[in-house]
């Protein structure tokens, strides 16, 4: 009775650590819809079908606040960084994503948009920088892979 049962508990961590072990190696997947700015364009094209219902309101009340400050709107920054990304050859891999405003600078992400990218697809690496006074790009933020320093290319 005693092997039995020893054979049984065996068993089931035996099953419990493959299991584990499964799903720690699978890539992260991000199922909410832009929690993390974590889309590209053809994504957020998709989640604005969804969204915007619900945030339509909300994003026109900011885009007029914005304008009363004399600022640009985020869509229109993700649309100078889409434009600035496709105008440079080492960014052909990337998408702009959905712009953030801090202060009066728009944080807007890079989006890798295909499979052939060191990085899954739909990864955000790094931030075009868009000045939100004047819409003129300030540059490019990354992060050094080992350190996780913050890297600030000029345009």
């Amino acid at each position: 009775m005693n092997t039995v049962l020893i054979i049984v508990i065996v068993v089931v961590l035996v099953a419990g650590a493959a299991s584990a072990g499964y799903f720690l190696i699978q890539p992260a997947k991000n199922s909410s819809m832009n929690v993390t700015n974590n889309t590209t364009a053809n994504d957020t094209a998709v989640n604005n079908t969804t969204s915007n219902a619900s945030s339509s309101s909300g994003n026109q009340q900011q885009n007029q606040t914005d304008q009363n400050r004399g600022l640009i709107s985020a869509a229109e920054a993700q649309a100078i960084a889409n434009n600035y990304l496709n105008s440079h050859s080492k960014y052909v891999n990337f998408d702009a994503g959905v712009a953030s405003l801090h202060g009066t600078v728009y944080f807007v992400p890079m989006v890798i948009n295909n499979d052939n990218a060191q990085s899954a697809k739909g990864t955000v690496v790094g931030n075009v920088k868009i000045d939100g006074n004047n819409g003129a790009v300030l540059g490019i933020q990354t992060w050094d892979i080992e350190t996780n320093a913050e890297i600030n290319e000029p345009p």
